[in-house]
């Protein structure tokens, strides 16, 4: 049986030519405003406020409006994008800014402190206001029946 002898290359410490550039102020802003931008949690809302305790939230995906009901709307991640969508729609639109968690989701309370034309946004659906006051006064009465 033949032997084949091969040659050893000793592999050494790295050269120059194999390690990366060091990077520009350019690309090291540009990295830091991207790092910023995926950091950041604030999104936009469009809000119709057409009755008074009544708000409507934009929904992209189906044309339509949600009534009262902020988890149903589209959030926008660059208030640009929420500006374009607005201006194709009819006047009376308005941009809001709101908060994300963690997962992704609307942080009510983020819409809760916001006033738009000095007028609270609506977070809870109007049919479920109804139906807590409906089980309040339905005790009230229970309670006053009761001698």
């Amino acid at each position: 049986m033949a032997v084949s002898k091969r040659k050893r290359v000793s592999i050494g410490p790295r050269t120059a030519v194999d390690e990366d550039p060091p990077l520009s102020a350019a690309q090291r802003r540009a990295d830091e405003r991207h790092l910023k931008d995926t950091e950041d949690r604030t999104r936009y809302l469009l809000v119709s406020l057409t009755v008074p305790g009544l708000s409507l939230y934009y929904r992209v995906e189906e044309d339509a409006w949600s009534f009262d009901d902020p988890t149903e709307a589209t959030l926008f991640k660059r208030r640009i994008a929420a500006r374009a969508v607005k201006d194709l729609l009819r006047p009376g639109v308005h941009i809001v800014p709101c908060k994300v968690d963690e997962d992704g989701s609307l942080v009510l309370s983020s819409l809760a402190a916001h006033r738009v034309r000095g007028r609270r946004l609506a977070t809870v659906p109007s049919w479920r206001r109804k139906r807590k006051a409906g089980r309040g006064r339905a005790s009230a009465r229970a309670a006053q029946r009761v001698p």
